[in-house]
């Protein structure tokens, strides 16, 4: 199969695990294949460029997000949805499609899965920022004047290397959605923390592909640490009167922002997230399942 999934130019191991993950079970890649697979990530929507690139194949869908659009997207025949991310995924097709949860929780079929969580505990919290954080502050000197692990988005130095440093953790603090995800099938309490996603992402994308996961795993109600990345200007008001409300004058001081995250982070009494035991079990049983029918799939195409 062809995997499709988005990458960034210097490596988000979220969207990377999708890279190293499904050769090891459902094969390596093969373009020339009449199949794609779309796996981890928030990418399912009409406009994605590799879908629209893998027009003529059959395109296998195992536990991919739907990217929230104003617009219906439409599947036809060429269409074998397997399950999606999370009930809000599955309420924009009218639930047509059963969801699971994230498909990233099939990390835990591997023969490595086991060793990985039984690595010693190196690091009392880490801290991992969203990938298009990684340019805005310099997080490894926030982290080491804190006191806490810093975990790069970056990939350098492969997907397993970040697998054992989220392992090495007891706790997670998380801006990147799967820092937190691989938190919890790793059973490590997580915190969501928000600084720039509600700009670099956009805020509607964030908070649906989050609440869409948490959902699927009985999570109804968080609180993240929030801290507003741009501050109302001296001239916000001026601005906006002038322009009829179509304008406002915000900034970004970084020294301030900078202060306000070093607060929030050395919060010792933080509240972190956790699956249950029982709908962690339930998700990766029922991925299992999936697995072990698509690799059935495949092997009957093949012989």
């Amino acid at each position: 199969m062809e995997y499709l999934y988005y990458k960034s130019a210097k490596g988000n191991f979220g969207d990377d695990l999708n890279g190293w993950l499904w050769p090891k079970l459902f094969g390596e890649e093969d373009l020339s294949d009449e199949r794609a697979f779309l796996g981890i990530g928030t990418i399912l929507y009409e406009e994605n460029k590799h879908i629209i690139a893998a027009k003529d194949k059959k395109k296998v869908v195992f536990g991919t997000g739907v990217r929230p659009v104003h617009k219906q997207f439409p599947l036809d025949e060429q269409w074998d949805v397997r399950f999606l991310r999370g009930p809000l995924s599955s309420n924009h097709f009218n639930r047509q499609f059963k969801y699971i949860s994230d498909a990233a929780y099939a990390l835990k079929l591997l023969p490595e899965f086991e060793k990985i969580c039984r690595i010693t505990k190196k690091y009392k919290v880490s801290f991992i920022p969203y990938f298009k954080s990684e340019s805005y502050f310099d997080w490894p000197a926030i982290c080491k004047e804190l006191g806490i692990h810093y975990i790069t988005t970056h990939t350098d130095k492969g997907i397993e290397f970040t697998l054992r440093e989220i392992a090495a953790s007891q706790f997670i603090i998380s801006e990147a959605m799967h820092g937190a995800i691989l938190a919890d099938i790793f059973r490590i309490p997580w915190k969501r923390f928000v600084l720039t996603t509600p700009y670099t992402e956009g805020e509607r994308i964030s908070e649906f592909k989050w609440t869409d996961w948490m959902n699927s795993l009985d999570i109804y109600r968080h609180d993240p640490l929030y801290l507003p990345l741009y501050k109302k200007g001296r001239f916000h008001e001026m601005v906006k009167r002038l322009t009829g409300g179509t304008v406002e004058a915000s900034l970004l001081q970084k020294s301030k922002v900078r202060d306000q995250i070093l607060h929030s982070l050395s919060q010792s009494d933080l509240d972190y997230e956790l699956s249950s035991d029982q709908r962690a079990n339930e998700i990766f049983s029922a991925l299992n399942e999936e697995v072990e029918r698509l690799q059935a799939t495949l092997f009957k195409a093949v012989y």
